[in-house]
Protein backbone atom coordinates (compact mmCIF):
# COMPACT_ATOMS: atom_id res chain seq x y z
CA UNK A 1 0.00 0.00 0.00
CA UNK A 2 2.91 1.94 1.11
CA UNK A 3 4.67 1.50 -1.93
CA UNK A 4 1.63 2.34 -4.58
CA UNK A 5 0.90 6.29 -2.77
CA UNK A 6 4.59 6.46 -3.00
CA UNK A 7 4.58 5.90 -6.74
CA UNK A 8 1.19 7.57 -7.00
CA UNK A 9 2.92 10.71 -5.46
CA UNK A 10 5.84 10.95 -6.90
CA UNK A 11 4.27 10.87 -10.62
CA UNK A 12 2.01 13.69 -9.51
CA UNK A 13 4.23 15.21 -8.07
CA UNK A 14 6.24 14.99 -11.27
CA UNK A 15 3.72 16.48 -12.56
CA UNK A 16 3.86 19.70 -10.72
CA UNK A 17 7.62 19.73 -10.96
CA UNK A 18 7.31 20.41 -14.82
CA UNK A 19 4.50 23.00 -14.46
CA UNK A 20 6.61 24.37 -12.08
CA UNK A 21 9.45 24.91 -13.87
CA UNK A 22 7.91 26.13 -16.84
CA UNK A 23 6.74 28.67 -14.73
CA UNK A 24 9.73 29.32 -12.63
CA UNK A 25 12.07 29.81 -16.17
CA UNK A 26 9.39 32.41 -17.36
CA UNK A 27 9.97 34.12 -13.93
CA UNK A 28 13.29 34.49 -13.59
CA UNK A 29 14.10 35.75 -16.94
CA UNK A 30 11.14 38.04 -17.20
CA UNK A 31 10.14 38.38 -13.37
CA UNK A 32 6.53 37.81 -14.68
CA UNK A 33 4.23 35.42 -14.28
CA UNK A 34 2.80 33.13 -17.31
CA UNK A 35 -0.67 32.70 -16.19
CA UNK A 36 -1.17 30.94 -20.02
CA UNK A 37 1.00 27.93 -19.00
CA UNK A 38 -2.39 26.21 -17.34
CA UNK A 39 -4.06 26.61 -20.61
CA UNK A 40 -1.03 25.42 -22.68
CA UNK A 41 -0.75 22.76 -20.29
CA UNK A 42 -4.95 21.76 -21.40
CA UNK A 43 -3.64 22.19 -25.11
CA UNK A 44 -1.27 19.61 -25.82
CA UNK A 45 -3.37 16.33 -25.02
CA UNK A 46 -6.02 17.79 -27.49
CA UNK A 47 -3.64 18.35 -30.21
CA UNK A 48 -2.35 14.84 -29.68
CA UNK A 49 -6.27 13.77 -29.57
CA UNK A 50 -6.89 15.47 -32.85
CA UNK A 51 -4.20 14.47 -34.52
CA UNK A 52 -4.87 10.79 -33.82
CA UNK A 53 -8.61 11.06 -34.49
CA UNK A 54 -7.36 12.20 -38.63
CA UNK A 55 -4.95 9.57 -38.68
CA UNK A 56 -1.54 10.60 -37.15
CA UNK A 57 0.59 7.75 -35.61
CA UNK A 58 0.69 7.72 -31.58
CA UNK A 59 4.14 8.54 -31.00
CA UNK A 60 4.36 11.15 -33.72
CA UNK A 61 1.08 12.98 -32.68
CA UNK A 62 2.34 12.80 -28.86
CA UNK A 63 5.74 14.80 -30.32
CA UNK A 64 3.44 16.92 -32.11
CA UNK A 65 1.33 17.69 -29.33
CA UNK A 66 4.40 18.66 -27.65
CA UNK A 67 5.75 20.76 -30.47
CA UNK A 68 2.37 22.47 -30.24
CA UNK A 69 2.57 23.61 -26.77
CA UNK A 70 6.70 25.13 -27.26
CA UNK A 71 5.37 27.08 -30.62
CA UNK A 72 2.34 28.83 -28.59
CA UNK A 73 5.06 29.16 -26.04
CA UNK A 74 6.60 31.12 -29.02
CA UNK A 75 3.52 32.54 -29.76
CA UNK A 76 2.42 34.02 -26.26
CA UNK A 77 5.93 35.51 -25.44
CA UNK A 78 5.25 37.54 -29.22
CA UNK A 79 2.15 38.84 -28.77
CA UNK A 80 1.31 39.08 -24.64
CA UNK A 81 5.15 39.60 -22.89
CA UNK A 82 7.92 41.62 -25.75
CA UNK A 83 5.30 44.35 -26.53
CA UNK A 84 4.80 45.14 -22.65
CA UNK A 85 7.63 46.74 -20.55
CA UNK A 86 9.48 45.21 -17.84
CA UNK A 87 8.32 47.64 -15.54
CA UNK A 88 4.47 46.62 -16.45
CA UNK A 89 4.41 43.25 -14.68
CA UNK A 90 1.06 43.29 -14.71
CA UNK A 91 0.52 43.80 -17.99
CA UNK A 92 2.27 40.14 -18.73
CA UNK A 93 -0.40 38.72 -15.57
CA UNK A 94 -2.85 40.12 -17.62
CA UNK A 95 -2.20 39.35 -21.36
CA UNK A 96 -0.90 35.87 -20.97
CA UNK A 97 -4.18 35.51 -19.14
CA UNK A 98 -6.27 36.72 -21.82
CA UNK A 99 -3.94 34.43 -24.18
CA UNK A 100 -4.90 31.52 -22.51
CA UNK A 101 -8.70 32.12 -22.43
CA UNK A 102 -8.38 32.31 -26.12
CA UNK A 103 -7.03 28.56 -25.93
CA UNK A 104 -9.68 27.67 -23.55
CA UNK A 105 -12.10 28.87 -25.38
CA UNK A 106 -11.12 27.17 -28.46
CA UNK A 107 -11.13 24.34 -27.26
CA UNK A 108 -14.76 24.45 -25.54
CA UNK A 109 -15.97 25.15 -29.39
CA UNK A 110 -14.29 22.47 -30.91
CA UNK A 111 -14.77 19.65 -27.97
CA UNK A 112 -17.11 20.60 -25.34
CA UNK A 113 -17.01 21.22 -21.73
CA UNK A 114 -17.51 17.85 -20.97
CA UNK A 115 -14.47 15.47 -19.92
CA UNK A 116 -13.14 13.61 -23.57
CA UNK A 117 -12.18 10.23 -23.20
CA UNK A 118 -8.30 9.88 -24.33
CA UNK A 119 -6.84 6.77 -26.13
CA UNK A 120 -4.55 4.58 -25.23
CA UNK A 121 -1.55 5.48 -26.92
CA UNK A 122 1.49 3.55 -25.17
CA UNK A 123 0.91 -0.23 -23.99
CA UNK A 124 3.60 -0.26 -21.80
CA UNK A 125 4.19 -3.58 -19.50
CA UNK A 126 2.27 -3.40 -15.98
CA UNK A 127 5.32 -3.90 -13.18
CA UNK A 128 4.30 -6.07 -10.17
CA UNK A 129 6.21 -5.99 -6.85
CA UNK A 130 4.65 -8.47 -4.54
CA UNK A 131 1.19 -7.08 -3.81
CA UNK A 132 1.90 -4.03 -5.61
CA UNK A 133 0.95 -3.39 -9.12
CA UNK A 134 3.19 -0.49 -11.22
CA UNK A 135 1.77 0.32 -14.07
CA UNK A 136 3.58 1.17 -16.70
CA UNK A 137 2.63 4.85 -17.75
CA UNK A 138 3.26 5.94 -14.62
CA UNK A 139 6.65 4.03 -14.36
CA UNK A 140 7.04 5.44 -18.29
CA UNK A 141 6.17 9.20 -16.82
CA UNK A 142 8.14 8.64 -14.01
CA UNK A 143 11.18 7.69 -16.00
CA UNK A 144 10.75 10.62 -18.39
CA UNK A 145 10.21 12.52 -16.21
CA UNK A 146 13.51 12.46 -14.26
CA UNK A 147 15.96 12.63 -17.10
CA UNK A 148 13.92 15.84 -18.01
CA UNK A 149 14.54 17.41 -14.98
CA UNK A 150 18.08 16.40 -14.37
CA UNK A 151 18.67 17.69 -17.69
CA UNK A 152 17.12 21.08 -17.33
CA UNK A 153 19.40 21.35 -14.42
CA UNK A 154 22.50 20.44 -15.52
CA UNK A 155 21.60 22.58 -19.13
CA UNK A 156 20.19 25.33 -16.25
CA UNK A 157 23.98 24.80 -14.28
CA UNK A 158 26.62 23.47 -16.76
CA UNK A 159 25.75 25.10 -20.51
CA UNK A 160 26.11 27.89 -22.40
CA UNK A 161 22.24 28.50 -22.60
CA UNK A 162 22.06 28.29 -18.87
CA UNK A 163 24.93 30.59 -18.70
CA UNK A 164 23.30 33.00 -21.05
CA UNK A 165 19.07 32.88 -19.28
CA UNK A 166 21.02 33.99 -15.71
CA UNK A 167 22.59 36.73 -17.29
CA UNK A 168 19.59 37.59 -18.43
CA UNK A 169 17.85 37.14 -15.55
CA UNK A 170 20.28 39.45 -13.34
CA UNK A 171 19.93 41.91 -15.89
CA UNK A 172 18.96 42.16 -20.00
CA UNK A 173 20.78 44.89 -20.59
CA UNK A 174 24.28 43.93 -19.48
CA UNK A 175 23.61 40.97 -20.83
CA UNK A 176 23.09 42.40 -24.15
CA UNK A 177 26.17 44.28 -23.98
CA UNK A 178 28.29 41.05 -23.04
CA UNK A 179 27.03 39.95 -26.41
CA UNK A 180 24.52 37.21 -25.02
CA UNK A 181 21.09 37.12 -28.15
CA UNK A 182 18.52 38.53 -25.93
CA UNK A 183 15.37 38.19 -27.90
CA UNK A 184 16.29 34.20 -29.30
CA UNK A 185 17.20 33.33 -26.03
CA UNK A 186 13.77 34.85 -24.39
CA UNK A 187 11.68 32.87 -27.06
CA UNK A 188 13.69 29.88 -26.39
CA UNK A 189 12.93 29.80 -22.93
CA UNK A 190 9.17 30.31 -23.31
CA UNK A 191 9.06 27.23 -26.11
CA UNK A 192 10.97 25.28 -23.31
CA UNK A 193 8.68 25.90 -20.61
CA UNK A 194 5.55 25.35 -23.01
CA UNK A 195 6.99 22.33 -23.78
CA UNK A 196 7.02 20.80 -20.36
CA UNK A 197 3.48 21.93 -19.66
CA UNK A 198 2.51 20.07 -22.66
CA UNK A 199 4.22 16.90 -21.83
CA UNK A 200 2.56 16.81 -18.32
CA UNK A 201 -0.75 17.30 -20.08
CA UNK A 202 -0.13 14.32 -21.86
CA UNK A 203 1.13 12.08 -18.69
CA UNK A 204 -1.83 13.34 -16.89
CA UNK A 205 -4.24 11.98 -19.79
CA UNK A 206 -2.55 9.15 -20.36
CA UNK A 207 -2.62 8.73 -16.92
CA UNK A 208 -6.30 9.01 -16.53
CA UNK A 209 -7.07 8.27 -20.31
CA UNK A 210 -9.87 11.57 -19.99
CA UNK A 211 -9.22 15.54 -21.34
CA UNK A 212 -10.78 17.95 -20.74
CA UNK A 213 -11.55 22.12 -20.77
CA UNK A 214 -10.61 22.69 -17.33
CA UNK A 215 -8.22 19.93 -16.81
CA UNK A 216 -4.82 22.19 -16.15
CA UNK A 217 -7.14 25.26 -13.62
CA UNK A 218 -6.19 22.27 -10.81
CA UNK A 219 -2.47 21.58 -11.32
CA UNK A 220 -1.31 24.82 -12.41
CA UNK A 221 -2.93 26.55 -9.27
CA UNK A 222 -0.82 24.11 -7.01
CA UNK A 223 2.03 25.16 -9.10
CA UNK A 224 2.40 28.35 -8.28
CA UNK A 225 2.13 27.71 -4.96
CA UNK A 226 4.91 25.33 -5.48
CA UNK A 227 7.51 27.64 -7.12
CA UNK A 228 6.98 30.02 -4.31
CA UNK A 229 7.90 27.19 -1.92
CA UNK A 230 10.51 25.96 -3.77
CA UNK A 231 11.78 30.02 -4.27
CA UNK A 232 10.62 32.05 -6.71
CA UNK A 233 13.00 31.67 -10.21
CA UNK A 234 14.93 28.69 -8.55
CA UNK A 235 14.50 25.74 -10.36
CA UNK A 236 16.32 23.23 -8.45
CA UNK A 237 13.52 24.00 -5.32
CA UNK A 238 10.67 23.88 -8.01
CA UNK A 239 12.04 20.29 -8.72
CA UNK A 240 12.08 19.80 -5.40
CA UNK A 241 8.77 21.08 -3.81
CA UNK A 242 6.97 19.76 -6.53
CA UNK A 243 7.83 16.20 -6.13
CA UNK A 244 7.88 16.71 -2.26
CA UNK A 245 4.05 18.05 -2.05
CA UNK A 246 3.18 15.33 -4.75
CA UNK A 247 4.03 12.66 -2.36
CA UNK A 248 2.53 14.12 0.59
CA UNK A 249 -0.86 14.84 -0.93
CA UNK A 250 -1.52 11.50 -2.11
CA UNK A 251 -0.19 10.18 0.94
CA UNK A 252 -2.37 12.60 2.90
CA UNK A 253 -5.53 11.29 0.87
CA UNK A 254 -4.22 7.66 1.80
CA UNK A 255 -4.06 7.50 5.58
CA UNK A 256 -5.25 10.84 6.95
CA UNK A 257 -8.84 12.10 7.24
CA UNK A 258 -11.02 13.42 3.65
CA UNK A 259 -9.89 17.12 3.25
CA UNK A 260 -6.61 17.18 4.48
CA UNK A 261 -4.97 17.07 1.55
CA UNK A 262 -5.71 19.47 -0.38
CA UNK A 263 -5.27 21.92 3.18
CA UNK A 264 -1.67 20.58 3.55
CA UNK A 265 0.04 22.21 0.42
CA UNK A 266 -2.04 25.75 1.16
CA UNK A 267 -0.61 25.32 5.05
CA UNK A 268 3.32 24.42 3.78
CA UNK A 269 2.77 27.58 2.07
CA UNK A 270 2.22 29.51 5.03
CA UNK A 271 4.75 28.13 6.82
CA UNK A 272 7.36 29.02 4.01
CA UNK A 273 6.03 32.77 3.88
CA UNK A 274 6.16 32.81 7.96
CA UNK A 275 9.42 30.99 7.75
CA UNK A 276 11.63 30.96 4.81
CA UNK A 277 9.92 33.48 2.36
CA UNK A 278 12.99 33.12 0.00
CA UNK A 279 12.20 29.76 -0.24
CA UNK A 280 13.34 26.06 0.65
CA UNK A 281 16.71 26.27 -0.80
CA UNK A 282 16.86 29.96 0.43
CA UNK A 283 17.79 31.57 -3.10
CA UNK A 284 14.81 32.53 -5.60
CA UNK A 285 14.29 35.99 -5.41
CA UNK A 286 16.86 37.17 -2.96
CA UNK A 287 19.48 36.19 -5.46
CA UNK A 288 17.29 36.82 -8.23
CA UNK A 289 19.21 33.89 -10.18
CA UNK A 290 17.53 31.28 -11.51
Amino acid sequence: MFTQQLVNGLMLGSVYALIGIGYTLVFGVLRMLNLAHAFIFTSAPFVTFALIGVGVTPMLALFLGVLSAALLGALLYLVAFKPISPEHALGGFVASLSFGIIIQVVIVNFYGSQPTKFPTLLNLPDLTLGNVILSGVQLGSLFISAILMIGLLYLINHSRFGRNIRAIAQNQMAASLLGVAVPSAVVLVFCLSSALAGLAGIMVAMRFESIGAFMGDMYAIKALAIIIIGGLGDVRGAVFAGLLLGVCEVMFQAFAPPGWSEAFIWLFLIGVFLVRPEGIFGVGIKTREI
